[in-house]
């Protein structure tokens, strides 16, 4: 039995909850995987994890001893990578999770310029507001904007924002201006959701209070680009961060709404599973981030 092999493959069944996905992460059968913590389990003389039909999740003694293996991995790991990282060109696969708007609006603009800079790096760029696991899901890294839930994960704060409740000239013409949010809840909102989440539009007071409000809806979309359009339309009150709706202030096309409350802070973090020596694909992929010019945004080192 190849010991660090089968140290490795249980980690990833701790992480993964699966064998399946074990093995996938370390490109071998669901068989040879089962059979290697197996050995583990014989070596050690204790069962390191419970299996049943529906689900995996380790033992105590598999808990502890996966708690002292998975730095040891992790150190192996970017031993490797920091001799890897000696060469001035960067290689391998770069998986990356970014949300849908903001990476329309800032990543698809810049991406070719960082692709030309590392042209020995496969990049595959997922746009998407699902919160991937990165560690069952093999990406490197991730861009989050808002409250951030992975402890495990590292999280580099890159640059804030601030959330805004717009409506077009045409909407306020015809269906008025709410001045209270009791009377923000009679008028056309235009939500959005993403899956999972619960719709409700935070305010705060001048007395610092946050008061969470859920809106009636006139519209649900899941992407925010479209709601802005259909505000521009006419259609209804959005609540969307600045970034995207700043040309619109700027032009006249929205106008901007209750503005006596205080504007929600939102931050935009880079999270990656490792907490110390970035692989150097993650490393420059963040400086890249860093370097961007984020028009409606506030980077974090201004």
């Amino acid at each position: 039995m190849d010991k660090l092999n089968a140290i490795s493959v249980f980690c990833k069944v701790i992480e993964t909850q699966s064998f399946t996905q074990a093995a996938q992460l370390e490109n071998i059968s669901v068989a040879m995987a089962s059979k290697l913590v197996a050995q583990l389990e014989e070596q050690l003389q204790t069962r390191l994890l419970q299996r049943t039909t529906r689900k995996i999740s380790p033992t105590e003694a598999g808990l502890v001893y996966y708690q002292h293996c998975q730095p040891i991995l992790t150190e192996l790991h970017e031993a490797d990578a920091s001799v890897s990282n000696l060469s001035s060109s960067l290689q391998g696969n770069l998986v990356v999770s970014v949300p849908m708007d903001f990476g329309l609006r800032f990543i698809a603009p810049n991406l070719a310029a960082f692709t030309k800079a590392n042209p020995n790096l496969h990049i595959e760029m997922d746009f998407s507001d699902r919160r991937v696991d990165l560690l069952s899901e093999g990406y490197d890294v991730a861009l989050r904007i808002g409250t951030l839930q992975d402890s495990s994960l590292v999280a580099q704060k890159l640059a804030t924002t601030t959330m805004h409740l717009v409506a077009s000239p045409d909407y306020i013409a015809r269906k008025g201006q709410p001045q209270t949010l009791t009377e923000l809840q009679q008028h056309d909102c235009l939500l959005y959701k993403n899956s999972g989440n619960q719709i409700y539009w935070e305010f705060t007071h001048n007395d610092g209070q946050v008061q969470r409000i859920k809106m009636p809806s006139k519209l649900i979309s899941n992407n925010g680009l479209t709601l802005v359009e259909m505000a521009k339309a006419g259609l209804g009150i959005i609540h969307q961060p600045y970034f995207l709706i700043e040309k619109e202030l700027a032009s006249g096309e929205l106008v901007e709404l209750l503005t006596h409350y205080k504007p929600q802070t939102l931050d935009l973090h880079a999270i990656y599973p490792h907490r110390r020596h970035l692989a150097a694909k993650v490393k420059a992929f963040v400086g890249f981030l860093q370097g961007l010019k984020l028009g409606g945004i506030k980077n974090s080192h201004d």
